[in-house]
């Protein structure tokens, strides 16, 4: 074999291996009919043949397999495909070749099968014509599909036993009844008549036993002797017959036929006992033949399952072990062997699963033994191509390694040799690639690689054989200067003299054998002459390299001792100590400056690592340190600003100890977060020491905001008095509700002024908001005035520029006054009436009349004597009712204000001075509440500011 056919593929269906030969015969198109010819003809597995006629089509050659081939399932699927194609069973057959397939077949079976099933008359009878074996007509006749050809088949028999069998077995009517009329014996007929699958048949049966009854009897009543006299003769009795006495002559003749006749009687009896015996006999013959066959029936059709169950348990047994036999295959080291084994396992497994319930765990095993089979299959294959990918890729290697070497002007004789040595190798022993113009492609590389460097391997062989005759010269020339060495005094020059020959003999050391040898004798004792010389020197020089190596090694003990230090910086200075003094120590002995080089550096190195991960764990705790101090700085920053004095308080001294439990961080920002905290914390103290002054500049200047906002209310022309001064330092913060900017705008200078649609609802939410900020102390006495003022000026100019707006309403001060004028003269003539004076005279009676009820109410003295007691509580209760609706009455002009003030005051206090002596003279069982206020002092109206 050449190596260009090492490479080359061959056909599948030419491989060795069957099961790849059957798998590309399965792949194989219906077209390809003479490939699919010359294998069925030609391949030596009758597998792989057999799978080849199942698609050939060609009738000849089907016909030749048929005939000739050695394997008999081959030739049976070829005759099984010859009666396919007779039968029509694929598409695109004609007639003609249906025809064909007939005449050509040979198969007794095959063309009754055709003759049977087949639809079309002209192909069935076709095969009729071929068919000469009896058996094979009566199984036609029996069972044919088409009644003509039934009928033709049942004309060639002349089989008796066949007729019976169609008369007995054919489902069809025609055959079936022709076969009955040819039957004469009687037990036959009896037969068909009690077991014949055609019920017609039967039928006709049971006829044809009638008329064969019917002429047997009609045959005994005519063996019988003709009566010469008719006579009744009823039961046997004798027939008395009466002679007359004139005929005397005839009573002998008349006895003689009488004695005929009861003989002949005697003898139809004796006939009819003797049928009804034989009939009985026949009966139970037929009896006894039905229950023996019945029998006989029964024990086979036992046997059938008792054979079918022996059949089912062998095809179970047997297919466990073909499932054990394909997990065996599929484990096999041999994957062809594998395959052989499995297909063999697989065709018995197809042929016994036919018609059979497999256990779905053997089943299971089957599968799980093809798929493992399979993978391995498909591993091998993946294998194979990946063996020749790497074959493929080495061989580039080898070309990417050689092709250079060929355009290279400094080639080496030895590496051309390698190379030269390697191309040959790689043509002589090539593996196989992954396609043919790989192949091709790497061998002409090869080829031409391999024809460059063949001659320049030859130019520099002749080279390196000049250059080992140049180098003979060259040795000499060495070994003359090594020999002048003898006259030099200086120990270290002439070692490095020496080293500096030895490399350069060592670029010589090519030479022929002969001279060389003699050349390094000579060259060896001149070097062992003046090595003698170097001896003492190196000896000297070799104790101190000893005694400098003693204090490496006892440098490298201290740093290990002080590798482990967590005293960072005395250990640090005391290692760069030592590293300094290592520094000054000389060469130490050859072979040693190594190992004890890298043993100090290790525990310099094992130090300093762990210093720097001590600083880089410390640096990270200062780090989250700083964070952690940071968020408290931006919490302190943050409560720096708040009023909620006693809670930001507390917060800001569990910050402080908080900020005492985390640990330091870098020191270069320290002292910086230290008073970055340190001044957020300063500021809310510094804050808090001066809280009360902040919180009465925050309400001066709520209530300066009021007051700004309802001068903006007034009209611009109306002279607008200069705020007072607030004593917060800053301004504090505007009114949140309402702001001056929303309420209202300035309106224009001149012309007359329109109210807004929305003043009385803004004026009414300022005096709202005037009256909360009232409430709430801490404003010194002088800015209260001052801003009660402002705000009352403000509010008089705001009523007096639109008095049509708050006409009516709660800030009309015509409608106030008036309510604090009538609440006033209430509470006058409520002590007055208290007082015993009489009632005034400007009262209508019914005014008087319902005073005089409601005291008496109050008394529980209607139609009695008034409880003096009862009506100072009551009229302390007017007071209480009187000073609530006077609290909560508008604005008043001031003088009025504070007239009515005073006379509304002056009448609670006569009132409420009244109540309290009369509990004093009521004695200790009245009610300590008597005439006293809601604190238990006496009862006082507050004033109502405008």
């Amino acid at each position: 074999m050449t190596l260009l056919d090492r490479f080359r593929t061959q056909p599948r269906h030419k491989h060795p291996d069957a099961a790849v030969r059957l798998a590309y015969v399965a792949e194989l198109p219906l077209e390809e009919r003479d490939l699919i010819m010359a294998v069925a003809r030609e391949d030596e597995s009758a597998r792989v043949r057999r799978a080849a006629v199942a698609k050939l089509m060609d009738l000849s050659a089907l016909a030749a397999v048929a005939r000739d081939d050695a394997d008999e399932n081959v030739r049976a699927q070829a005759v099984a495909m010859l009666r396919d194609i007779a039968l029509d069973a694929f598409e695109g057959v004609s007639d003609a070749e249906s025809l064909a397939a007939v005449d050509t077949l040979g198969d007794t079976k095959a063309l009754a099968h055709i003759a049977k099933i087949s639809l079309r008359e002209e192909i069935a009878e076709r095969a009729l014509a071929r068919v000469t074996d009896v058996h094979a007509l009566g199984s036609i006749a029996r069972h044919a599909a088409l009644e003509g050809i039934r009928r033709a088949a049942f004309d060639g028999l002349h089989d008796h036993g066949e007729i019976v069998s169609v008369a007995m077995n054919s489902e069809f009517k025609d055959t079936a009844v022709a076969a009955v009329e040819q039957l004469v014996d009687r037990e036959e007929l009896e037969q068909v008549a009690a077991r014949g699958n055609n019920k017609i048949a039967a039928k006709r049966a049971r006829g044809v036993l009638r008329e064969m009854d019917e002429r047997a009897a009609q045959q005994a009543a005519a063996a019988r002797p003709p009566a010469r006299e008719p006579a009744a003769i009823a039961g046997g009795e004798p027939v008395q017959v009466v002679t007359p006495p004139e005929a005397p002559a005839r009573v002998e003749e008349f006895h003689v036929v009488e004695a005929a006749v009861k003989e002949a009687e005697a003898a139809r009896r004796r006939d009819e006992q003797q049928a009804a015996e034989r009939a009985r006999v026949v009966v139970a013959e037929k009896q006894a033949r039905e229950k023996a066959r019945e029998k006989a029936r029964e024990k086979a059709r036992e046997e059938a399952r008792r054979e079918a169950e022996k059949e089912t348990e062998r095809r179970r047994i047997r297919l466990g072990e073909l499932a054990g036999d394909a997990e065996t295959a599929a484990g096999d080291a041999d994957l062809a062997s594998a395959h052989r084994r499995m297909a063999v396992a697989r065709c018995e497994w197809k042929d016994l699963g036919v018609g059979a319930a497999i256990d779905p765990e053997v089943a299971s095993r089957f599968a799980g033994a093809e798929t493992r089979l399979a993978a391995r299959d498909t591993e091998m294959h993946e294998a194979d191509a990946r063996a020749r990918r790497d074959a493929l890729n080495r061989l580039h290697q080898l070309l990417g390694r050689v092709e250079p070497l060929l355009t290279n002007t400094d080639l080496s004789l030895k590496a051309a040799e390698r190379a030269l040595r390697d191309v040959r190798a790689a043509l002589s022993d090539a593996a196989p690639l992954p396609s043919k113009r790989d192949y091709e492609e790497t061998a002409a590389r090869l080829k031409a690689a391999q024809a460059a460097l063949t001659p320049k391997v030859q130019e520099l062989r002749e080279v390196a054989g000049w250059q080992r005759w140049a180098n003979i010269g060259i040795q000499e020339q060495l070994c003359e200067k090594m020999e002048a060495l003898g006259a030099s005094d200086n120990p270290e020059d002439i070692a490095r003299q020496i080293r500096e020959l030895q490399q350069q003999w060592r670029l010589a050391a090519d030479v022929p054998r002969a001279q060389g040898e003699a050349l390094w004798g000579r060259f060896k004792a001149a070097h062992d002459e003046a090595w003698a010389r170097c001896e003492t020197h190196f000896a000297a020089q070799a104790q101190a390299r000893a005694e400098n190596l003693a204090k490496k090694t006892a440098l490298s003990g201290r740093a290990e001792a002080l590798a482990d230090s967590t005293n960072w910086i005395p250990t640090a200075d005391e290692i760069k100590r030592l590293q300094a003094e290592w520094k000054t120590i000389g060469p130490v002995t050859r072979g040693q400056e190594k190992a004890v080089w890298e043993r100090f550096r290790a525990a310099c190195d094992r130090f300093f690592t762990r210093r720097y991960e001590d600083l880089a764990k410390r640096k990270t705790m200062w780090a989250e340190n700083l964070v952690k101090k940071e968020a408290l700085c931006a919490r302190a920053e943050a409560l720096g600003e708040s009023i909620d004095w006693e809670a930001t308080s507390a917060e800001i001294k569990r910050l402080q100890s908080e900020w005492k439990t985390i640990g330091p961080v870098k020191k270069s920002r320290s002292e910086a977060i230290w008073q970055r905290f340190r001044g957020a914390c300063d500021h809310f103290f510094t804050r808090y020491a001066q809280r009360h002054d902040i919180a009465r500049a925050e309400r001066v200047a709520t209530r300066e905001a009021v007051c700004a906002a309802l001068e903006a209310l007034a009209p611009a022309a109306s002279p607008v008095e200069p705020p007072v001064a607030s004593l917060a330092e800053p301004p504090v913060a505007s009114l949140a509700e309402p702001r001056s900017d929303e309420l209202a705008q300035a309106p224009p200078a001149a012309g007359p002024v329109e109210p807004r649609a929305d003043l009385l609802q803004n004026v009414r939410a300022l005096r709202a908001r005037w009256q909360q900020e009232l409430a709430l102390r801490g404003v010194d006495r002088e800015h209260a005035l001052a801003l009660d003022q402002r705000f009352a000026a403000a509010f008089s100019r705001v009523v007096a520029s639109w008095p049509a707006v708050f006409g009516g309403s709660d800030l009309d001060p015509d409608s106030n006054r008036k309510r604090m004028e009538t609440l006033v003269r209430r509470m006058e003539d409520l002590v007055t009436s208290l007082a015993g004076a009489p009632a005034d005279a400007a009262l209508s009676p019914t005014t008087r009349l319902a005073a005089m009820l409601k005291e008496a109410l109050a008394a529980n003295t209607i139609g009695g004597k008034v409880d003096q007691e009862s009506r100072w509580r009551a009229a302390q209760e007017d007071v209480r009712q009187a000073q609530a609706s006077w609290s909560r009455i508008g604005p008043v002009a001031e003088e009025a204000r504070r007239a009515l003030t005073d006379r509304f005051e002056h009448a609670c206090r006569r009132i409420a001075e009244g109540a309290g002596a009369a509990v004093r003279s009521a004695g200790p069982a009245d009610p300590p509440w008597a005439g006293r206020g809601p604190r238990g002092g006496p009862t006082k109206v507050r004033p109502t500011g405008s």
